[in-house]
């Protein structure tokens, strides 16, 4: 906690100053723990019966209690059934729905965010709310070459699996071309000041840097450079691919949206 309150202090404010300068030093993970929140919740997610338009939202309450109660959950789910048939302006405009909830539970409540998919050809929605406490979940989007092809149990399967990799592996972009050029200068930086903290000789830096920025970097953050959860060892990509030829046509992710309590 000290060392977070240091940082902070040192880079005037700037959170993401300060979480350079913790992640240089190896302190990163005592400024994840400090950042915990303890709004209460749940996730919750809706596909139109078309399959051609959706949304997952985040409905947020004062207790875990709450939360499990059938009212609040129907309240989610019933947001997320609006937003994503288009009904939902944005989430101030929730309040007319939440608002008996909240004088038949007795607290505040509040939708903070959704985010709404919709088809423009052939392709798959789908989403993952992980079963327990329903606190994260994931809703993607895959452009397909046909109707066939995105309706195939090779698709259906490979659209689960992906949902389960976004909720446990965090990432934050598809691919490594989406990934701004501001953010990988910033981690060759981070990483650039480690080594030298290390004492590692300042000719064999760069090629190390690169190195650690497409294991420690890419493959953590972008989905398709990624290893399946499962077994820590087969490439996103590949799974890609190979759903692709069982399904008969090209699939593409197009995008993701990963929704975690709090964050």
């Amino acid at each position: 906690m000290m060392n977070c309150k240091k940082a902070i202090t040192e880079s005037n404010g700037d959170f993401d100053k300060a979480m350079e300068s913790l992640r240089k030093k190896g302190l990163a993970d005592a400024a994840k723990k400090s950042a915990r929140t303890t709004r209460e919740g749940i996730v919750a997610a809706h596909i139109t019966p078309d399959g051609k338009k959706g949304a997952i939202l985040e409905l947020l309450c004062e207790t875990d209690f709450v939360a499990k109660t059938p009212d609040f959950q129907n309240l989610a789910k019933g947001l997320a059934q609006r937003a994503a048939e288009g009904k939902l302006a944005s989430s101030e405009a929730a309040a007319a729905d939440v608002q008996p909830v909240v004088g038949k539970l007795g607290e505040n409540m509040s939708c903070r965010r959704f985010e709404r998919f919709e088809l423009s050809g052939p392709g798959l929605l789908a989403h993952y709310v992980h079963p327990v406490g329903h606190k994260k979940g994931a809703f993607l989007e895959l452009n397909c070459a046909s109707d066939d092809v995105a309706k195939s149990d090779a698709t259906l399967e490979l659209a689960k699996e992906l949902g389960l990799q976004i909720v446990a592996c965090s990432p934050r972009w598809v691919t490594k071309a989406e990934v701004p050029a501001a953010e990988i200068e910033k981690e060759k930086e981070i990483f650039a000041v480690q080594l030298k903290n290390e004492g590692k000789p300042e000719a064999s830096i760069p090629k190390i840097v690169e190195g650690k920025v497409n294991k420690l970097f890419f493959q953590q953050f972008c989905l398709l450079e990624m290893m399946n959860v499962r077994d820590n060892k087969t490439p996103i990509a590949n799974m890609v691919k190979d759903a692709a030829a069982k399904a008969g046509g090209a699939i593409e992710i197009v995008r993701f949206a990963r929704y975690q309590l709090g964050e």
